[in-house]
């Protein structure tokens, strides 16, 4: 009988990947140094990766994101960790928190602040003020932007002067409509390359029956938002398109919260992930 490799059959080796390899969301000032070599996947033991993850695998995706960092930090560079979560105060008081400070494989003292963020390109005029809006619209690309690198990265600057690399580690996604055109000029700092995907609303659900033959889907619950989606076909959690939509609707009758979904195909005994969108409600992103 086939066996799937077990990096095929671990979310939590796919996602590790992801957040080493995965485009960055960003332009950082930190682009130019020389990038760790990348790991040997294969190697990696999957027991152990999991258990680390535990205490991160709650249902904020930020801490989740940070605890495979982490692991690729300690675990696989095995680099010199100096703090992490490090809060930081001035006259009693708390001002921010530095995600990781570490000597590197070269011993330089360096600060990282890291993020893994998702938003939705709106072209039209909104109440947020920005064109890239996160799934809670409070959220929103510039916002993001403006604490990191005019609040968290200039802590290390102000509370560690020995520190001599920072930089901000951000992965990510910008779904866009099918229907809308790229915008000619992107923010300040998003990066050309960025990982794309789609949204649509509710009432749009039906295109998904065009672009994949025979499609399952899958509702990604954080934080289950990072590698793309691989299962059995027998997985309990693959929904048909009749499910999904009564699914969709139902939520949407109470709650604004988008929706993010994977549709798959099968495949070599497999369901892949062929696309990604987040489902949104057809007044979105309508703002109390």
């Amino acid at each position: 009988m086939h066996q799937d490799p077990p990096f095929r059959q671990s979310r939590a080796l796919r996602d590790l990947q992801w957040a080493i390899e995965s485009p960055s969301l960003i332009m950082d000032s930190a682009d130019d140094v020389q990038p760790p070599r990348l790991p040997d996947f294969d190697q990696i033991d999957i027991r152990e990766l999991e258990a680390f993850l535990v205490p991160y695998s709650r249902f904020r995706i930020g801490e989740y994101f940070e605890g495979l960092i982490l692991f690729w930090l300690e675990r696989i560079r095995g680099v010199k960790m100096i703090a992490w979560h490090q809060q930081v105060f001035e006259n009693g008081q708390t001002v921010g928190e530095i995600d990781f400070l570490f000597e590197d494989e070269s011993g330089v003292l360096t600060h990282w602040e890291t993020a893994v963020k998702f938003y939705l390109y709106c072209p039209a005029a909104n109440r947020t003020g920005s064109h890239f809006v996160g799934p809670n619209v409070k959220d929103t690309f510039e916002k993001k932007m403006q604490r990191l690198f005019e609040h968290q990265l200039p802590l290390s600057q102000q509370h560690y002067p020995d520190v001599v690399q920072c930089r901000a580690f951000v992965k990510g996604c910008i779904f866009y409509h099918p229907d809308d055109e790229r915008p000619g000029e992107l923010p300040a700092r998003l990066a050309p390359e960025h990982a794309q995907a789609s949204w649509l609303r509710c009432s749009e659900l039906f295109r998904f029956l065009a672009q994949a033959q025979n499609p399952m889907f899958l509702i990604r619950e954080k934080p289950d938002w990072l590698s793309p989606a691989l299962c059995s076909p027998a997985d309990p959690d693959l929904l048909s398109y009749d499910k999904l939509q009564h699914h969709l609707e139902t939520h949407f009758q109470t709650s604004p919260r988008p929706i993010l979904i994977s549709v798959l195909t099968e495949q070599d005994s497999l369901c892949h992930e062929v696309e990604r969108a987040f489902i949104v409600p057809d007044h979105w992103p309508h703002i109390s």
